[in-house]
């Protein structure tokens, strides 16, 4: 009897222990977004106030109040969100194919000690050369076209999750490789079942990096490249000197950027529900 009151005490006190993790969980949740937002309202007051008052001239930058209600109207536009849906698409192919080029190589990096060293110094040299430098000859070679947004998508989606991938598999601890050879686990399945599970934190901070470069290179190939879509429609208001229009497009497209990382961040939380990501 006392056996049975003892464990049901300590079923209680093993909820009541969940519980109170759970409770401490939604609190630092809830003063996050709180803080988040408060830092939020804080500079959008002092846009307001700093034009209002005429520390900024309204000319160049309009009121916070008025560019909230051009970005109300912008949204009601019938054809915005498939404009939107044209950079989205782009970033996502362009993403996809950097994670399809930069898992493998990056897992054939890190086995391979002697293609680490015959490859090093050519990625040292490409990998730092950001997109926009690349966009007179990509427009050269490809003319335009969604060849052309996904070649400088790639050149700066590509390399952080090339680096991640290769980081975190070499970046497991010796011994577990050790044991698992000594217990006679074969090459591909010390792959699947130790090296990428290992190094998966790593590789998805970097799948996350690469989602806001190429979200933010796919806007840069519009405004710049002329392709449709959020960079294009930015550029004609900028063309025709409509300065309210620009910062509501602004405003919007920063908007669709925090949404990506917040949904990659939502991602690698959901896979690993052990890792606190934005710590």
């Amino acid at each position: 009897m006392s056996t049975l009151t003892s464990g049901a005490r300590g079923a209680v006190l093993t909820d009541s222990g969940r519980g109170l993790l759970s409770g401490l969980r939604f609190n630092a949740r809830l003063r996050t977004v709180l803080l988040s937002t408060g830092g939020i309202t804080a500079v959008g007051l002092l846009w307001e106030l700093s034009v209002r008052t005429g520390l900024l001239n309204s000319d160049v930058v309009p009121p916070l109040s008025a560019t909230l209600v051009d970005t109300a109207q912008l949204l009601a536009l019938p054809g915005f969100w498939a404009t939107v849906g044209q950079t989205l698409a782009s970033a996502g192919l362009g993403l996809l194919l950097a994670f399809a080029i930069a898992i493998p190589f990056g897992l054939a990096l890190a086995e391979s000690a002697w293609l680490r060293r015959l490859c090093t110094a050519s990625i040292d040299a490409i990998r730092p050369i950001p997109p926009i430098v690349l966009l007179p000859i990509a427009i050269l070679l490809l003319g335009g076209g969604l060849d052309f947004k996904l070649s400088l998508i790639l050149q700066g989606a590509l390399w952080p999750l090339l680096i991640q991938t290769s980081y975190g598999i070499r970046s497991i601890d010796p011994v577990i490789m050790d044991v698992s050879r000594s217990f006679r686990i074969d090459p591909l399945r010390r792959l699947f079942l130790l090296r990428i599970p290992a190094a998966a934190p790593v590789i998805l901070s970097g799948l996350r990096l690469a989602a806001s470069i190429a979200f933010g290179v796919s806007v840069m190939t519009e405004l710049v490249g002329g392709e449709r879509g959020l960079g294009s429609i930015l550029s004609v208001a900028q063309s025709g000197n409509n300065v309210l229009r620009v910062y509501s497009i602004t405003i919007v497209t920063g908007l669709v950027g925090l949404v990506i990382a917040a949904i990659f961040g939502r991602l690698h939380h959901g896979l690993l529900p052990w890792e606190r990501v934005g710590r």
